[in-house]
């Protein structure tokens, strides 16, 4: 079983500005523990009520019954052998590598389209080292690292604290906050401000390469998924309203 995709919307989009985009899809949380009846890890360590309500899991063809047993079982593989599941990674990577240099492409990998596994992440890009890399994290001390060969942007979550926020952005890098009240194709306000920290923002739905972002701004995320799991997730704090000033 393959592991790259590279049949998805929001990686498609970095094709207008020449990026060849693959990622790899594993069950977000425990799902996969779910779906195939057995015990298994969380791929999401910090996961909270994204897990449930908002992941992206929940939404277009991700929710299929079919995509989530093949995301099952990639996840039961990275447990079972993730030596094998890097080699294989490299391989596939290195291969989208050469099909991007082919049609005069660059290539990019988002190794966690809906888990959070740092690690995991970096041990495939130290050896492919001509893919540019990129994904999003809730783990802190991830995304504050020296230097990683993968680009990380911040997630905020209902358990971001200032300090997390603050520690991320003295580090020049971005933070991503998912919005509730601005609707598909509607314009994103310029600024915004979160625990008293305000930035410039950027439009995170126009393409998913993060690593051409500015530094030190807010990655503005439009909500997707259901009008019921959007109120539940912006009662939980997951979810923000967009003019929200948080002190």
């Amino acid at each position: 079983m393959s592991l790259l995709t590279t049949h998805q919307y929001k990686l498609a989009k970095g094709e207008s500005l020449g990026y060849l985009s693959g990622g790899i899809t594993l069950s977000p949380a425990r799902e996969a523990g779910r779906i195939l009846h057995r015990s298994l890890p969380s791929v999401c360590p910090q996961s909270g009520v994204c897990a449930d309500l908002a992941c992206l899991a929940a939404t277009g063809h991700n929710q299929f019954p079919t995509h989530a047993r093949a995301r099952a079982r990639r996840t039961a593989h990275w447990h079972r052998d993730p030596k094998g599941f890097i080699d294989q990674a490299v391989l596939e990577y290195q291969a989208l590598e050469r099909r991007a240099a082919r049609i005069g492409y660059t290539a990019a990998g988002r190794p966690n389209l809906l888990s959070d596994l740092p690690g995991m992440a970096r041990a495939i890009a130290r050896r492919v080292e001509g893919v540019r890399f990129y994904d999003y994290t809730k783990i802190v001390e991830a995304a504050t690292a020296r230097r990683s060969p993968v680009h990380l942007t911040y997630s905020v979550s209902e358990r971001s604290t200032a300090a997390d926020v603050h520690a991320v952005f003295a580090r020049g890098r971005n933070c991503a906050v998912v919005v509730s009240d601005v609707g598909k194709g509607e314009p994103i306000p310029r600024r915004f401000t979160r625990f008293g920290i305000t930035r410039p923002t950027i439009d995170g739905d126009r393409h998913d390469l993060r690593f051409l972002d500015s530094p030190q701004h807010w990655v503005i995320l439009r909500w997707k998924g259901s009008r019921a799991r959007r109120e539940i997730a912006t009662s939980a704090g997951w979810a923000l309203p967009m003019l929200q000033v948080s002190a």
